[in-house]
């Protein structure tokens, strides 16, 4: 049996906690919190696992622990592992607690049991003990958080927990003794509780704690649902009344079967705080030798019973919603085992059938579900300081409750009384700043404190701000002057600009004009180049004419010599050819003579005549191409003349554009400066003004 510090079964997210304190408010024993620093933590050690703090927590920074990654990494591991699912199944999965049995099977559970069947056993072990011991009060211990409750924090009533196992660990019991195909298997616990996991480690037998919530989760993360298995029946006996185990009061109900008047001697009791309190309630008259009022307690720590527990998702469903399908499954139950009445002389009626009371007595046997617990009051002492009155009331001082009045008991830091806020400082388990009450007069003490030093510091600065504020003044003053005379500056450099934008706007107009001009210009160069270079080409072709005359008139000249010759021979035959012939003849080349000669002349001349054209033809030849020349610098010096003229308009254009931009903007700065001038008026009235208030302030 273990007898060391309890599991953890919930664990703190630090990163979501933003230190509301509802979970202190929400713990029913309080001192397992920490919310002395910037997350509220716990000792597990103390922690009764009851799952208030993770339902209490908006910021999901309080989860539970089960040990479902551990079962699913074994069972497909090959481990042989046979289930035992707890009474609140029918109020989960939709009522669907045979289908569910489907799903397990599927997965590769061996075999299936039903808890309720534990149950069954668990009422026998009740009795039992209460035949043999009469003992004046039994309290009933299915609920491992008020086990650990007990132990931790009423041990007084350790005597009187029940001494038989709960209902879970009956039926692994029980399948360890009556069931030898299983004994080999390991067993998980299908529960809607965390707290589970430290029963199975106190009694030593259970290997996982596995909750409907990660099932659940299982299901949606792999897509599956309940609804689509087939029914499958448990592998053990099916239980009767005891199916009600789950809803409040159904321990009761089931052991009605066998004692009448059970409901007059029970208390049925759930719920945080109020099973906590009666039971802190229950201890403290046990102290005091007073006898308990009754002799049952049927309680549970949540408040819908295990339907609602934290391992499942039903916290925020009806009651009725939850209860009505268990009571739908014990009807079906009752009626499968129907009524056993016994002798019929019997004066009181036992409501049991024969056939349920034979399997329990089969599966039954003394002493094989005693149940015993341990004192871990000392883990409890060991971790705490239990502070005298005088304590308290120093911690009180401090905290500003001087009077009866200021201990107001509010709530607000999560605990039940300002004493046990006081008893959680002492032991370093949480701090003043989380008391609403000192916070308020803190508040107050920094407030008065506040207007002290705001006092001290106004007076300081009153007389700096009032020398300050004449110097502003005066300087507001100044400025109002400057302002003026740069106003009437800046309109007298706004009328030259404006001047000077009307002479570029004239220069750039004629730039543009004398533009026109070179364009022409240079297109009548063009033109002339061109005429020049035609004259060139017609004179070319005079020349070369020349050329051809001149060749003509040596040709002439030739034929005249010729002929010259030609007469010379014929007057020299006329002489030989006698008087009479040769006198007519003599005559003829005489003529012909005559003639040769005045063609060579004319020929001679014509030729000196041809040769000074041919000069006078190249000298105008060479003239031409001098013209041409010149023309062509021209031509070139035009164009330079015309990109100057382009680039100049462009620079006089772009000069012209920044001088209307800066037109503009000094249009605008004078603008500007007459609103600053009123402006500047304005400010100087204000600062009088403020002068004035101040001069006038008084603090009250």
């Amino acid at each position: 049996m273990n007898q060391k510090g309890l599991r953890p079964v919930i664990q703190v997210i630090e990163e979501k906690c933003v230190n509301c304190h509802r979970c202190i408010m929400a713990c029913p024993v309080k001192m397992c919190n920490n919310g002395s620093g910037p997350v509220v933590t716990f000792n597990s050690d103390l922690c009764i696992g009851c799952g208030e703090c993770i339902h209490a927590c908006g910021h999901g920074a309080r989860i539970g622990l089960d040990d479902f990654d551990q079962f699913i990494k074994d069972l497909k591991g090959g481990a042989n592992i046979v289930a035992i699912v707890a009474p609140a199944i029918a109020a989960s999965f939709g009522g669907e607690y045979l289908k569910f049995n489907g799903f397990l099977k599927k997965i590769g559970i061996k075999a299936v049991f039903d808890v309720s069947f534990g149950a069954e056993l668990t009422v026998k072990s009740y009795l039992a003990f209460r035949k043999k011991k009469n003992p004046p009060l039994i309290i009933a211990q299915p609920c491992p958080t008020l086990v650990s409750f007990i132990e931790l924090y009423r041990p007084d009533l350790i005597p009187y927990l029940a001494p038989a196992d709960s209902p879970m660990a009956h039926i692994m019991k029980m399948i360890k003794r009556f069931y030898p195909q299983y004994a080999n298997c390991k067993i998980v616990a299908v529960s809607p509780c965390y707290s589970k996991r430290r029963e199975f480690d106190a009694i030593g037998i259970g290997n996982y704690n596995v909750t409907f919530k990660s099932l659940q989760q299982y299901l949606d993360d792999t897509n599956d649902r309940i609804e689509k298995y087939a029914p499958v029946p448990y592998d053990s006996p099916m239980a009767e009344r005891a199916v009600l185990f789950s809803s409040p009061g159904g321990l009761m109900r089931t052991v009605e079967r066998y004692v009448e008047d059970i409901n007059a001697q029970t208390r049925k009791i759930e719920g945080s705080p109020e099973v906590y309190h009666y039971l802190a309630y229950l201890g403290d008259s046990i102290r005091k030798h007073i006898p308990p009022v009754y002799a049952f307690i049927d309680c549970l720590s949540c408040k819908m019973g295990c339907n609602g527990g934290p391992g499942t998702l039903n916290q925020g469903k009806h009651l009725d919603d939850l209860e009505g399908k268990v009571e739908k499954r014990s009807r079906e139950a009752r009626s499968f085992y129907g009524k056993y009445t016994g002798n019929k002389k019997a004066k009181k009626p036992v409501l049991l059938s024969r056939k349920l009371e034979r399997l329990l007595n089969d599966y039954w046997e003394e002493g094989l579900y005693n149940r015993s617990y341990i004192d871990r009051s000392s883990i409890f002492k060991r971790n705490m300081q239990f502070p005298s009155s005088k304590d308290i009331e120093a911690v009180h001082f401090k905290m500003y409750k001087k009077e009866k009045k200021d201990i107001l008991n509010c709530g607000s830091c999560g605990y039940n009384s300002c004493e046990q806020m006081v008893t959680a400082i002492i032991n370093g388990l949480n701090r003043p700043e989380n008391c609403r009450h000192f916070i308020e007069i803190q508040k107050r003490l920094l407030n008065e404190q506040h207007k002290a030093d705001l006092k001290n510091i106004i007076d300081t600065v009153y007389g700096h701000t009032i020398a300050e504020m004449n110097k502003s003044i005066e300087g507001i003053g100044f400025l109002s002057k400057h302002i003026n005379e740069t106003a009437a500056v800046v309109i007298k450099s706004s009328a030259a600009i404006e001047e000077m934008v009307t002479s570029i706007r004239s220069i750039h107009k004629t730039l543009a004009h004398n533009a026109e001009t070179v364009i022409k210009l240079n297109s009548s160069s063009l033109e002339g180049k061109n005429r020049i270079l035609k004259i060139g080409e017609l004179i070319a072709d005079v020349s070369a004419q020349s050329d051809a005359l001149i060749e003509a008139c040596k040709v002439i000249g030739n034929i005249a010599d010729e002929t010259s010759i030609l007469g010379m021979n014929a007057a020299i035959e006329a002489a030989h050819a006698g008087e009479a012939v040769g006198k007519g003849f003599a005559v003829v080349a005489g003529q012909i003579r005559h003639l040769a000669d005045n063609s060579g002349h004319q020929a001679s001349e014509i030729e000196k005549s041809l040769k000074n054209i041919k000069n006078l033809i190249d000298s105008s030849s060479e003239s031409s191409a001098h013209a041409q020349t010149q023309f062509d610098l021209i031509v070139s010096l035009v164009n330079a003349v015309k990109n100057e003229e382009l680039s100049i308009k462009n620079a006089v254009e772009t000069q012209n554009n920044g001088g209307q931009q800066v037109l503009e903007a000094l249009n605008e700065i004078n603008k500007l400066i007459v609103k600053i001038k009123n402006e500047s008026a304005t400010l100087l009235a204000s600062g009088k003004a403020v002068l004035e208030n101040i001069n006038s302030l008084t603090l009250v």
